[in-house]
């Protein structure tokens, strides 16, 4: 089980490597496996069962995989600490931004799910 849902996790990782070495997007490989995952989990190719042990685990250790950038970073402290007021404004504005086009994305699809669940009543009722 768990050998078929590595297949699949890195399968799909593997299909973004592929579909960002033909376009030539700029976007990290990775970003689109996660895009065919959820595609496939939606589309009921994937059943959630089969990979939600080994992503589980995967996401256990994830910290693991952010140590060796935080280590990284402290050979870069004098630049950090020249801009410090750039990147902490920088990261407050973008923070900001997506906090709102989260809050209106949110507030357009309960817009639009009621609209169809109206739609539905009000054709369920006229029969």
């Amino acid at each position: 089980m768990i050998l078929k849902a590595f297949l699949i996790i890195f399968g799909c990782v593997f299909l973004g490597e592929i579909f960002i070495a033909l376009t030539g997007l700029p976007l990290p490989p990775s970003v689109i496996g996660l895009i065919i995952l959820f595609g496939a989990l939606q589309a009921g190719v994937v059943k959630l069962e089969t990979v939600q042990s080994l992503a589980k685990t995967l996401l256990d250790y994830l910290v693991l995989m952010v140590v060796p950038a935080c280590i990284s970073i402290m050979q870069y402290l004098d630049i950090i600490r020249a801009d410090l007021g750039v990147l902490i404004g920088a990261t407050a504005i973008s923070t900001l931004l997506v906090l709102i086009v989260t809050g209106k994305s949110y507030e357009w699809l309960r817009h639009a799910q009621k609209a169809r669940h109206q739609g539905r009543t009000n054709q369920g009722g006229n029969s």
